[in-house]
């Protein structure tokens, strides 16, 4: 059975070391910390199958629009890819996410750095894709980045439409 237990001061040194497995390239510490010293709104967790911890995932809000809510650091470790559990995970991440007020997640990806087993990922769970080129927001100049969106209703998606995020390397 999947859950998640959100980051506090007693996990987070774990967490971080989860997340720098999945993701060896990036580092989630800053907004790992900012959110347990209540500095963000943003939501992250360790992802578990029973006892054993299988990845990260989180929520982000960018404040563009309060229905909106932005996948964050979602990751499950290697082994246990292509079980089914990432889907799983995901799905309750929905619940969380509409539990929060949202009615659509969204995620942000610099579809240079490849990353193509995650926007597969993604797709086959229901997020389509727009390009990002939002002349206002410095991070879309810098790269070729896509908005990827899934209605958390079954309702039909509102295209995101170049809005701009506002986001800069340390927040994307």
């Amino acid at each position: 059975m999947i859950k998640h237990i959100k980051l506090n001061q007693d996990n987070l040194a774990f967490a971080i070391e989860v997340q720098n497995e999945i993701f060896p390239y990036e580092d989630a510490t800053k907004e790992y910390t900012d959110m347990v010293n209540g500095q963000s709104d943003a939501n992250f967790f360790l992802v578990y199958n029973g006892d054993d911890c299988i990845g990260v995932s989180g929520l982000k809000h960018y404040g563009i629009d309060v229905e909106d809510g932005f996948l964050g650091w979602f990751g499950i470790l290697p082994k246990y890819r292509r079980l089914g559990l990432g889907s799983e995970a995901l799905r309750l991440l929905d619940e969380t996410a509409r539990d929060l007020g949202f009615r659509r997640m969204r995620v942000i990806f610099n579809t240079e750095k490849g990353f193509e087993g995650a926007k597969t990922f993604l797709k086959v769970n229901g997020y389509t894709a727009e390009p990002y080129q939002c002349p206002k927001d410095r991070i879309s100049l810098s790269g070729n980045y896509a908005i990827l969106s899934r209605s958390l209703y079954n309702e039909p998606i509102e295209p995101w439409n170049n809005r701009n995020l506002h986001l800069t390397e340390a927040n994307r």
